[in-house]
Parts: structure tokens; C-alpha cells; sequence
């Protein structure tokens, strides 16, 4: 059988296509964003970050400031004919890298006030004004400024901050724009209208990938798309057109009958009823293909959709062809494990969890393969 390693393939100009439409989704004025982190929800940084740029995005964010900087790094070796795009760190500001945030051009979202103070004083002591910006809590109470905090600290300290601080965007996150009808979406809205008051003519951004789905009254200046990028999203009934880009192949590495009786896999938990027909898939946990999608994963063999039998080990997992002709069977070396047959979200469904959960897991050992 074949011997290709199990690979992601990636469709950057679908990619450069769901970029566009939410582009064109958000209201008219505003800047689209992207947001790249954890390896661009496991689909590469710098590929998608390259193609996105190609396709007129120039604001990316990032979790970590570890992330920011390999994006710094990359960027920098490309040449390029586009503006130097701003990379925007949702971690705010640590103190014992801040030399960092100058020599990278590494944007903070500052989150409390202590940063704030910290960045100003950074910018006094280098003589250079300290692109910022600041990160609003607006009633998630995961990350943020306060509405008190913000209150006080501008009563009492605004005047210091000239000079220093160049604030590019105030933000905030919606904590339930994938329920367009709950009324938290509406209380964020406005919490949010309320505290950036103090911070008038400044741009505003408070949307990820849901709450561009939601109207524009959501969009405000820079919206933030993430999972939106990579095709997926969780609103019922909402207008979209983004695609996924990722299909996940990999490898037949033998098939072979066994008799009615015989065990398969660690701990010997299945057993044959009938003769049957197995195929050994070169893929497992370590690659991102979770143990418990041994009692749901569905892998389209030729347009034939099969079954594992018996449990996923950490390289490679069984699956049942029983049903599958030979000259199908001799005329196919690969599998599909993640695609239109079976998406992330549908993956998601039957593990009970999100896509977000199941792209970020996806292994770093397959190849991920651009086109």
C-alpha cells in the first residue's frame, strides 16, 4: 500500500475566499482582522498568514507573545510589497519582555491597569510613543479593564498618558454570539458603547467570527473573524458562506481478512461476528484522531464510507471493508478522515464538543500540505 504519511491538505484560496466574504459582511467602514492563533486553529500560522495578507488582511491577532514573535520573524523574512502588517497580542503586556514589543512592533491588548502604568513607563524610558491597545471588560469577566477600573483610571492618571501611549483600538469580546437571540449579546453591546465613551473617537472592535454574524451594530470599526477563516461556525440559520479548507488524508498501510472470532487492537474489545475484511489506516491519536472515535469516526474509503473496529492507538487504527469490492479496494491507497463527508463540526457533534477543540488538537506530526 501506499507509503505517504498522513497529511493535512489546506486550500489557501478558499481561505483568501471566506476572508473576503466576511470582509464584505462587516459593515462598509470597517478594518477585517484576522485572528491566527494556536497555529491558525491548527492550520498553520505563516501559510495562512502569507495568503491572507494576499488577499488584503493587514491586522492579525495572537494569543502569546511567543506567537507574535515567530509572526514578527516570519513576515520578516518574506518580501513583500504590502504595508508591515500589525500583529496584535491578546495576552497583554509582560513586563520582562517589553523590550520585545519594541524590537518586534508587537501591539498589546492591555487587560488591567497595571499594564497600562507598565507601558507608559516603558515609553517614558525609551522616548518612544507605545502603540497599545486596550481590552475592555464588558460582562464576560474572563480578561479586561473594568468599568470602575476604566473610570478611575482616566479620571485620575488620563493627563500622564499623553505622549506615551498611542491607543490604536479599544476592545471587547462577546461571551454568546454563537445565540444570536440571547440577551447577553445586546448587554455586551451596550456595556460596551457606555465604557468606550470614555475614550471617545478611538476605534472600537468587538466582534469575532459570531458576532459578524449578527448585524452591524455588532461591527463598530475592526472586526476580528477566527474560526470564521477556516470555514466553520456555530449560529443556527446564520447567513454563511465560508467553506472549510482543511481535508485530512492518510494512508492505507495493509489490509487483511480475519475469521469469524478473531480480536482487533489493544485490549482484544472487538471481536469478529463474521469473516471480515480490515483495513489498517496510517493515523492515531498522536496525529490528532481521538480515541473515542472508535465508536463514531466515519473515514470515506473511495466514496465508501467505513467504520473503526476495534480502539485508535496512537500511530494507525482498523476499519472495516467488509463491504468494499477489491477492485475498489486495489485501486485505493488513502483515506479521508476530516472532509466534506465529515467535517470538524460533524466531528465535533459525535465527541461532544466544538471545532474550535477538534482543529487545535489536529497533531503536528502529519504535513500540511498547501495549495
Amino acid at each position: 500500500m501506499a507509503s505517504d504519511l498522513s497529511a493535512f491538505h489546506i486550500d489557501l484560496e478558499q481561505l483568501k475566499r471566506n476572508w473576503r466574504w466576511l470582509d464584505a459582511k462587516s459593515a462598509p467602514h470597517c478594518r477585517t482582522a484576522s485572528v491566527v492563533k494556536a497555529n491558525a486553529y491548527g492550520h498553520g500560522m505563516f501559510a495562512t498568514t502569507q495568503s491572507l495578507i494576499d488577499a488584503g488582511c493587514n491586522i492579525f491577532c495572537v494569543a502569546t507573545m511567543d506567537e507574535a514573535i515567530q509572526l514578527r520573524r516570519f513576515l520578516d523574512s518574506t518580501d513583500t510589497d504590502h504595508s508591515k502588517p500589525e500583529i496584535i497580542c491578546f495576552d497583554g503586556l509582560q513586563a520582562y519582555e517589553l523590550d520585545s514589543y519594541y524590537q518586534y512592533q508587537i501591539i498589546p491588548a492591555l487587560k488591567q491597569v497595571s499594564e497600562i502604568e507598565t507601558a507608559r513607563d516603558y515609553a517614558r524610558k525609551i522616548n518612544r510613543i507605545f502603540p497599545v491597545w486596550l481590552q475592555l471588560d464588558t460582562g464576560m469577566n474572563r480578561l479586561g479593564i473594568s468599568a470602575a477600573e476604566l473610570e478611575i483610571w482616566l479620571d485620575s492618571t488620563i493627563a500622564s498618558y499623553s505622549g506615551a501611549l498611542d491607543i490604536k483600538a479599544v476592545m471587547s469580546h462577546l461571551s454568546c454570539s454563537d445565540m444570536p437571540s440571547h440577551h447577553a449579546n445586546e448587554h455586551h453591546r451596550i456595556r460596551f458603547l457606555e465604557m468606550s465613551k470614555y475614550t471617545p473617537s478611538l476605534p472600537l472592535s468587538l466582534s469575532a467570527s459570531h458576532g459578524i454574524l449578527l448585524n452591524d451594530a455588532y461591527h463598530f470599526d475592526i472586526t476580528r473573524p477566527g474560526i470564521a477563516l477556516y470555514g466553520y461556525q456555530d449560529s443556527p440559520n446564520a447567513d454563511f458562506a465560508c467553506q472549510p479548507i482543511l481535508q485530512w488524508i492518510a494512508p492505507i498501510l495493509q489490509i487483511r481478512s480475519i475469521k469469524k472470532g478473531e480480536q482487533v487492537g489493544y485490549g482484544a474489545d472487538f471481536t469478529a461476528d463474521k469473516q471480515m475484511r480490515i483495513a489498517t489506516i496510517g493515523a492515531g491519536y498522536a496525529d490528532g484522531y481521538r480515541r473515542a472515535l472508535q465508536a463514531c469516526g466515519k473515514i470515506n474509503l473511495g466514496g465508501n464510507i467505513c467504520k473503526p473496529v476495534g480502539r485508535i492507538s496512537m500511530d494507525s487504527f482498523v476499519i472495516d471493508v467488509t463491504d468494499i469490492s477489491e477492485t475498489d479496494l486495489n485501486k485505493t491507497s488513502q483515506v479521508c478522515l476530516l472532509g466534506t463527508h465529515y467535517s470538524a463540526s460533524d466531528m465535533a457533534f459525535d465527541l461532544s464538543t466544538i471545532s474550535y477543540e477538534v482543529l487545535t488538537s489536529l497533531g503536528t506530526r502529519p504535513k500540511r500540505v498547501y495549495s
